[in-house]
């Protein structure tokens, strides 16, 4: 395990097409309207790595998914809050993988991509979509 990439130290809400489930951790929560909330302000904030994988090598990370060019409007990367979203709901999908699929996930993944004016944004879907079930409903 390496140094994650970001971390948001305030909650970040995202209304999601995922709707009358509900799920709360300390992390975590999705209400039964489809809000999705990563608790940032929890402990010392949420850290992810971005859009996986991405192979380092000591300081250097020499092959591995590009977080996209700077949203001018939000200051992030592109990819920045797809990544956030999908990355807490893969988190914990061994415990949401009974009431939540993961190609409603993915889906979400790539809404939040193109909301965010990336080029590639079915690139990217394609590749979760392929490769995501190696992930998806593992204990950690």
């Amino acid at each position: 395990m390496g140094v994650y990439i970001y971390c948001i130290e305030e909650d970040y809400s995202y209304r999601s097409p995922i709707q009358g489930r509900e799920f709360d951790n300390e992390w975590f929560k999705l209400e039964k309207d489809g809000t999705v909330t990563v608790k940032g302000s929890n402990k010392k904030g949420y850290a992810w790595d971005g859009c996986s994988p991405k192979l380092k090598f000591k300081d250097i990370c020499l092959l591995g998914t590009p977080d996209a060019v700077l949203n001018w409007e939000t200051r992030k990367p592109k990819t920045y809050y797809a990544s956030l979203v999908h990355d807490i709901f893969y988190q914990f999908s061994y415990e949401l993988r009974s009431s939540v699929k993961r190609e409603e996930v993915d889906r979400l993944f790539y809404s939040i991509l193109k909301e965010n004016h990336l080029r590639f944004a079915e690139v990217y879907y394609r590749a979760v979509r392929l490769l995501g079930w190696m992930f998806w409903g593992k204990k950690r």
